[in-house]
């Protein structure tokens, strides 16, 4: 008897072993299962590291960006375009991580944990993914940068649908390049800007101060700010490029009066103006279809003096990522309702993506603070950008250039919306190292947007 119940505590112990096994294997299946069957090691799906078993992608109009065809991958028959939407489909050995085939690799392979790898027909497998990006609109804004480093954004601020995206440098994915040989003209080609990098946003920041301030400075609309070209802070200077004498409010933002802008910031506090920094999406990150966006940032609730006035021009440590901030100008030109930026269009795959997105939309500005912005950005373009440069947009915007080091020339930046209910687009242009905003990103903004307007008003 006492060996039968040494024998049954064994039996016990080996079976609790092996279901403590199998739970183990079970947890990690489910959490690691997706990363197993798509590891580029897995023939199944991959050919020497590239992705040859996949359902396609298409643009907003039904281009095919990308497919697979006999165990090879193909992209768009126009070199243009394949090389404008290279960030936003991929490269052929997955190394832009943003791009489709590699953020939305489980929905291209149709894998999922219940029948895992399964075949459409004998030369695909997995679903069909169309983007909202229109790949022609994307391809003109990439030949727009003609050859600068950098990014261009547009957006939809109603339906949160990104119409267009380009960062440059980039190459024709169909044919490899030999990045070694040429390592600053590549620099950073993987990345894409509009996502995943971050700048010295310059006075495009100052859209942040001037929704603080309208917020908490009593009579900030009747204010008058004198500006000498120069404002000393117990010595320390902050400089402003023109003497601007006496300028109210709406004045000081056209103008980017640092001036006036750094009075604001330091009769806001640091603690307000990280406030309204975070409400604008510094130091956090948003989801475009669960795709993380680089985090913008801004320390102004640590900094005093000179620094605190810096940080509310846009200077100082601030940085910001393109993308988020093209969406707190959607937000603006909507209401102060931000609608999230998306690059997944809506169709059959509804059900499965729901899985990659959150909330839509969320309040981040009162109507009235927005409506404010709203019209200081018009009078923006008004006054001193030219309506004529604009004609017919019905654009506001800002500019922004950027200082980014002794001896080195700005990045240009401008940001802004069409306050146009036929074309409720919202836009960011970024030309590193461009120089002054409204005479380099600008144009760029006004031909990319003409391109948008043909595409959606018929």
């Amino acid at each position: 008897m006492k060996l039968i119940s040494n024998r049954s505590k064994v039996v016990m112990a080996l079976s609790l072993l092996i279901l403590v096994g199998l739970l183990f294997f079970a947890y990690k299946y489910v959490k690691n299962a997706s990363w197993w069957v798509q590891y580029p090691t897995n023939k199944h799906y991959y050919n020497n590291g590239q992705l040859v078993s996949s359902g396609k992608i298409y643009d907003r109009s039904g281009n095919i960006l990308y497919e697979t065809s006999g165990g090879r991958v193909y992209f768009n028959e126009n070199k243009s375009v394949r090389t404008g939407v290279m960030h936003a489909t991929g490269d052929l050995h997955g190394n832009v991580v943003t791009g489709a085939q590699v953020a939305f690799k489980d929905l291209l392979t149709g894998w999922n944990l219940l029948n895992g790898a399964f075949t459409l027909n004998e030369d695909s497998r997995g679903h069909d993914l169309t983007l909202t990006i229109d790949a022609y609109l994307s391809a003109e804004a990439y030949e727009l940068l003609n050859g600068r480093k950098g990014t261009v954004g547009v957006y939809n601020y109603k339906t949160g649908e990104i119409i267009a995206m380009a960062s440059s440098p980039s190459f024709d994915p169909q044919n490899s390049v030999n990045i070694a040989e040429n390592p600053e003209t590549y620099e950073g080609v993987y990345i894409n800007r509009l996502l995943s990098a971050t700048y010295t946003p310059g006075s495009v920041f100052k859209l942040v101060t001037a929704a603080a301030a309208i917020d908490n400075i009593n009579d900030i609309e009747s204010r008058v700010f004198h500006c000498d070209g120069e404002y000393d802070i117990n010595g320390d200077i902050v400089t402003c490029p023109l003497v601007h004498g006496d300028v109210n409010f709406d004045d000081a933002l056209a103008e980017s009066c640092n001036g006036a802008f750094a009075e604001m910031s330091l009769e806001l506090g640091g603690d307000l103006l990280q406030k309204y920094a975070e409400i604008a999406g510094f130091n956090s990150s948003l989801k475009v279809d669960g795709i993380e966006t680089a985090k913008g940032v801004v320390n102004a609730k640590d900094a005093i003096g000179a620094d605190l006035a810096w940080a509310g021009i846009g200077q100082y440590t601030d940085m910001t990522n393109p993308l988020n901030f093209m969406a707190y100008v959607g937000a603006i030109a909507n209401d102060g309702v931000l609608v999230y930026p998306k690059i997944i269009k809506n169709n059959d795959l509804t059900s499965l993506i729901k899985k990659y997105t959150g909330s839509s939309q969320k309040r981040i500005l009162s109507y009235d603070t927005a409506v404010n912005l709203q019209r200081m950005m018009r009078n923006n373009v008004i006054k001193v950008y030219g309506e004529k440069n604009y004609e017919g947009l019905e654009l506001a915007a800002k500019s922004g250039t950027a200082e980014v080091g002794e001896g080195k020339t700005p990045h240009s930046l401008f940001v802004g919306f069409m306050d146009r209910e036929d074309c409720p687009l919202a836009f960011v242009v970024v030309i590193e190292n461009g120089g002054i905003g409204s005479r380099v990103a600008g144009p760029v903004a006004g031909k990319i947007l003409r391109a948008a307007m043909k595409t959606m008003v018929k």
